[in-house]
């Protein structure tokens, strides 16, 4: 895990006796975006590895920039930018960033996630 990372932006990972896995930042909107991924173990794999790709100055299709996930009614998408950040909307709401990362960073946040999860 990246600690530094994760104390930068007050990340905190923990389990309940139920197996439910709590994500704790100073970041509202990325706790339920990070929540569904634990919840989608495939779909973090493949975000780190496209970002991984990403970070190397590999081209990524159009396709593979954009990742969401359903939180009840609210759909969170996240968008591998060209600028190198991974910007934060609501599906409704793309002239709207919610949070904007360094591309490096949420992929150490993601990665930390998943040795979590392992």
């Amino acid at each position: 895990m990246n600690y530094t990372i994760l104390n930068q932006y007050g990340i905190t990972f923990s389990k309940q006796s139920n197996g439910n896995i709590i994500i704790n930042s100073n970041l509202r909107s990325l706790n339920p975006y990070l929540y569904m991924l634990t919840r989608q173990k495939r779909m973090l794999e493949d975000l780190i590895t496209t970002l991984n790709l990403s970070l190397e100055g590999n081209s990524i299709s159009p396709d593979d920039k954009e990742w969401s996930v359903e939180m009840g009614l609210q759909i969170y998408t996240g968008i591998i930018q060209n600028n190198m950040t991974f910007d934060l909307f609501l599906e409704d709401h793309y002239d709207q960033t919610l949070e904007s990362y360094p591309l490096l960073d949420i992929k150490e946040i993601l990665k930390s996630l998943l040795g979590f999860i392992n």
